[in-house]
């Protein structure tokens, strides 16, 4: 049985080794009769165009709406609170008296200043009693000297002829002047001691004035108003309450009132997106209560920084807010125009090959039907069709499905597509 089996297998091996004889010989006599063309040879490959387009496409991104304006009120100073007059869910007129609030200790120091703005202007008008009575001593003490050097003058001539004047009375005149002289000198240093006490006094009246003022000023706080027209949206606090400045003590705001006429719809916009912010720009944007309806802001401010945990940048947009159907603290859709500046070179997303090698490429077509691979770096998506960046123009033919089986140099029969033309002409139209 197993001789048998052997040889069965033998005759087997010798069968096809003859069948592949002749199959190979047929072969040879066929491409002797009818010699092959490189045409015969030349797959065909469906080919799109390389198109210049502006990018210009809609994004939806979350958006967050805040009020135009959003203040915690808090006391200038420490108090309690006397009247209040608003509550959460109460409109508000700017100027409008909001609460009003006592400070006792303050009437005590303002009582305080006033005493001593009183007593600065007694000091004040003292010192200047005393520079009018030195003033005139010192006119009397030069009146004085002046008439007394001029006696000892005369009689110093006199005394110049012998026996005309006694040598002794000569000596009391010349003493007298230089007395006179000394007194005069010394009323100087009086009067002028004097003008700076005036000095003095007036800089104490001038800071006692001025601390009156502040307390004055004080008084004007104890009466709180509405800073803008606006909605009061959270109240912590009621009368009796001690209230005091933000930052001194673990005081909490008093009322909290928002505008809401306008609206701030901030919006993260991408890194990548950013040179195409139009400030003035009209962006639609949609929120959940009120399904359906499409709302329109107007960029109005660019944050000009990116968030690093983001990398985007805040841009906001001004949305009045007639009625006050919207309301701050809630999400919203943004319909965001991503637009570039300029034209950029595009592909249909097929085009664009990144399976076979590190890089991206697409399969141009050049003048020969001939491929060749030209290596890209992708951008933007637009529809259909992806921006491109590399060794391309407008017009370029390339494969509209990219296959690494495209070897570089094969010889391929282009057929156009009509349907990735129609794609770019509907894409071009939006």
């Amino acid at each position: 049985m197993l001789s048998l089996f052997k040889r069965d297998l033998n005759f087997r091996r010798a069968s096809m080794m003859f069948a592949l004889t002749l199959a190979l010989g047929g072969c040879g006599k066929d491409d002797d009769a009818k010699p092959s063309t490189a045409a015969e040879h030349s797959a065909k490959v469906q080919v799109t165009h390389v198109t210049k387009k502006t990018l210009s496409r809609m994004d939806q991104l979350p958006g967050e709406i805040r009020a135009f304006q959003d203040v915690a009120i808090y006391p200038k100073v420490p108090s309690f609170i006397k009247w209040i007059g608003v509550d959460r869910g109460s409109k508000v007129k700017k100027g409008q008296v909001m609460v009003e609030l006592t400070a006792p200790e303050l009437a005590a120091q303002k009582n305080e200043a006033l005493s001593k703005s009183l007593a600065a202007e007694g000091q004040l008008s003292e010192a200047q009693a005393k520079v009018a009575s030195a003033r005139a001593t010192l006119r009397e003490a030069e009146a004085q000297f002046a008439g007394d050097n001029d006696t000892y003058q005369r009689t110093n001539d006199a005394s110049k002829v012998p026996g005309v004047v006694a040598p002794n009375d000569l000596v009391v005149l010349r003493d007298k002047v230089a007395a006179d002289k000394e007194k005069v000198s010394a009323w100087k240093e009086n009067l002028q001691a004097a003008k700076d006490q005036v000095v003095s006094a007036k800089n104490m009246l001038a800071a006692s004035k001025k601390s009156t003022s502040y307390y004055n000023q004080f008084e004007d706080y104890l009466t709180i108003t509405a800073p803008f027209d606006g909605y009061v949206t959270e109240r912590n606090l009621h009368v009796g309450s001690f209230v005091g400045p933000r930052g001194q003590g673990a005081y909490p705001s008093i009322v909290t009132v928002q505008e809401l006429d306008l609206l701030r719809i901030i919006a993260p916009v991408p890194e990548v997106d950013v040179g195409g912010v139009v400030p003035g720009a009209k962006v639609s944007f949609t929120v959940s209560t009120h399904p359906g309806e499409n709302f329109e802001g107007t960029v109005a401010r660019l944050g000009n920084y990116l968030e690093k945990r983001t990398r985007t940048m805040p841009v906001e947009l001004n949305y009045p807010n007639p009625g006050w159907r919207i309301l701050p603290g809630m999400f919203c859709e943004i319909h965001w125009p991503t637009r570039r500046k300029s034209e950029s070179l595009f592909v249909p997303v097929t085009a664009v090959d990144t399976t076979s090698t590190l890089e991206m490429f697409v399969q141009k077509i050049d003048q020969n039907d001939e491929v060749v691979w030209v290596p890209v770096k992708r951008g933007e998506i637009m529809g259909k069709m992806t921006e491109v960046f590399g060794d391309l123009h407008d017009g370029d033919r390339i494969a509209l499905q990219a296959d690494d089986g495209l070897r570089p140099k094969t010889k391929v029969e282009p057929v156009e597509s009509q349907a990735d033309d129609a794609d770019q002409k509907k894409i071009s139209a939006h």
